[in-house]
């Protein structure tokens, strides 16, 4: 144990010179390994308490201002009582005459200044009001990302296979109306005989003149005698 403790306190003093760097997370870092090896060290409540309000006061909200309910360590919807509370927890902590720790100032002026606003009921709603508006804006940049938008082209390019293969069935059509020309060529052939049964007629109308010969020139020629 009194190694552990030995060991405790080298890093409890690594913690605070972080804190004299402005190097918070390291120092948060060095202050939980105390913690971890030594709980019961002097102080150590102290430090952990000023780093993590310097670590808040660091996370802005998007126009710029700091989170007062993140500096104060309370809920945005804890009450009156709740935040009152947790304000005097940390004035005991942070204040300069109990706190001997460099940074300590500074962070009491910080939990000073977010219990002014939060006390405050105009000031809070009109806080609230602010974070809420700052805490949107990037919900609707997210919404407006255009790669959703540049992911519809490819449904269009899986529907223009279908339509490609749509002209074959056009194409197979085509053997089928040049399968119909042949029946159209097999008509012609019963027209050609026809042909021949009108010519055959001429024949009989010839052999009709020579009775019409022999009945008129002999009747005509016995007649002569008798005049002389």
């Amino acid at each position: 144990m009194e190694c552990n403790k030995d060991e405790a306190i080298k890093a409890m003093d690594i913690a605070k010179k972080k804190v004299a760097e402005n190097d918070y997370n390291g120092a948060k870092k060095f202050a939980e390994k105390a913690q971890n090896l030594y709980p019961k060290i002097d102080g150590l409540k102290q430090v952990l308490m000023l780093i993590d309000v310097y670590i808040s006061a660091g996370n802005k909200l998007s126009g710029g201002e700091s989170d007062w309910y993140a500096i104060l360590g309370v809920d945005p919807l804890a009450d009156d009582d709740a935040v009152k509370k947790q304000y005097k927890k940390l004035a005991l902590l942070l204040h300069p005459d109990k706190n001997k720790c460099e940074g300590a100032e500074g962070a009491f002026k910080l939990v000073l200044e977010a219990w002014s606003l939060l006390s405050d009921k105009i000031k809070r709603i009109a806080f609230d009001q602010k974070r809420k508006s700052r805490e949107v804006k990037p919900k609707k940049s997210r919404k407006q990302k255009p790669p959703a938008k540049h992911q519809k082209p490819p449904p269009n390019h899986q529907n223009q296979p279908p339509d490609q293969q749509k002209p074959p069935p056009n194409q197979k059509q085509q053997p089928q109306n040049q399968q119909k020309q042949p029946p159209n060529q097999k008509q012609q052939p019963p027209h050609q005989p026809k042909q021949p049964p009108n010519q055959p007629k001429p024949p009989p109308n010839q052999p009709k003149q020579p009775p019409n010969q022999q009945k008129q020139q002999p009747p005509n020629q016995p007649k002569q005698p008798p005049d002389q």
